[in-house]
């Protein structure tokens, strides 16, 4: 494992991951003085433009503080560059980590982190990972006007009927993450090694569903709007500090590999 982990955060991988990084970081300059310039073309308000682009920078805060977790927390099983890499383009953490873990059992390997992991295993993780993301990229590209389509012609047939299918998707989207967390509960056989008897997904789980019930409370009842741009990134971070929390509390619950 450490000389995986050698290589995983070798000087090539993270020049790699700064080039990466740094046109990301350019087109977005680039669109935010072509749309600043745009702005002034129109006539919109100095003041109004600048307000937006301070909002619009601290509205980023939390979610790069949970990004920053994620690569952080993959950091362990894949190195800082390759998550680095992944939570900076087109990336969200429930995505990398179940599909580099799902790659993972598909090698062979067991859970993550493997200490039978190699630079090829690295190589045909990142690329798994890479190809699974472009499917929502190509779907937008060839068939989301058309998708767009139906769901606003439903929309206005049966406006209740499209709430329910979004409402539908996402508490299918959380079902499936709830049965991962739960299939934690037995121990098994994962690719020849012992998986655990684990809590932690578990806790992590409810702890930030919880979070997230409170401030959609606090949003709806107590009128606090500014929370709605921040209630997902801090439920997020809410959870991983409980998981964190229930490794001590519950240190013969949440060993993950025997």
């Amino acid at each position: 494992m450490s000389s995986f982990l050698t290589t995983a955060d070798s000087a090539p991988m993270y020049a790699i991951a700064m080039l990466i990084v740094t046109a990301v970081l350019l087109q977005s300059f680039v669109f935010l003085i072509r749309a600043y310039r745009r702005g002034k073309a129109i006539g919109m308000d100095p003041g109004l433009l600048k307000k937006t682009v301070v909002t619009s920078a601290t509205f980023s805060v939390v979610p790069a503080i949970a990004i920053l977790i994620g690569v952080l927390a993959l950091a362990p099983s894949l190195g800082i560059p390759v998550p680095w890499i992944r939570l900076s383009v087109i990336g969200a953490l429930h995505y990398e980590s179940s599909t580099a873990v799902n790659l993972a059992r598909g090698l062979g390997l067991g859970e993550l982190p493997s200490s039978r992991m190699t630079g090829g295993d690295l190589a045909s993780i990142m690329f798994g990972m890479t190809i699974g993301i472009l499917s929502g990229c190509v779907f937008c590209l060839f068939f989301f006007r058309r998708y767009q389509g139906r769901i606003t012609k439903s929309a206005k047939g049966d406006p209740k009927r499209a709430d329910i299918l979004m409402c539908s998707m996402f508490l299918g989207m959380i079902g499936a993450y709830l049965g991962d967390a739960v299939s934690y509960l037995q121990t098994v056989k994962v690719s020849g090694q012992m998986r655990t008897f684990n809590v932690l997904p578990l806790i992590a789980f409810f702890t930030a569903m919880a979070a997230n019930a409170l401030f959609t409370y606090l949003i709806k009842r107590r009128k606090i709007r500014w929370l709605e741009n921040y209630a997902l990134s801090f439920a997020m971070v809410i959870g991983m500090i409980s998981a964190v929390i229930g490794q001590f509390l519950f240190p013969n619950a949440s060993t993950f590999l025997n």
